[in-house]
């Protein structure tokens, strides 16, 4: 039976926030069972956060910024990288499936690309059965 799975999606406030709010201005649709969790910077999610989420019932969790080496706050890229490895590592350990993070960097107001993205992701879920 389908369901419609829950997505966190962590987005930072400058480029990936871009592609939603383009997206929404383009009147693209966004799957409703996503919810958007706004934050200064990628950087400011640490791998705690990402555990949480999917503790608390998310069958997935995206990781959306800014494009490699375009962080509005000059913030170096290893340190959302390093959180990112960290929170799959732990999610290995813990029988996860890696498959349920996601990280994806986009340009400036890509909304096509974030759409694609989304539903790729959502897809991965559209068929597994309800938790």
């Amino acid at each position: 039976m389908d369901h419609s799975p829950s997505i966190i999606i962590f987005v930072c406030n400058w480029d990936g926030l871009s592609c939603i709010e383009t997206a929404a201005q383009k009147r693209m649709t966004i799957p409703a069972s996503a919810k958007i969790i706004r934050v200064s910077c990628l950087s400011r999610v640490h791998a705690g956060l990402i555990l949480k989420a999917l503790e608390l019932g998310a069958d997935g969790v995206m990781l959306l910024g800014c494009d490699l080496n375009n962080c509005h706050f000059g913030v170096d890229e290893d340190r959302v990288s390093k959180q990112f490895d960290i929170a799959q590592e732990m999610m290995h350990l813990l029988g996860i499936d890696t498959g349920r993070l996601i990280l994806v960097r986009l340009q400036h107001g890509d909304a096509y690309g974030f759409i694609k993205r989304i539903n790729e992701f959502v897809q991965r879920f559209a068929q597994l059965p309800a938790t």
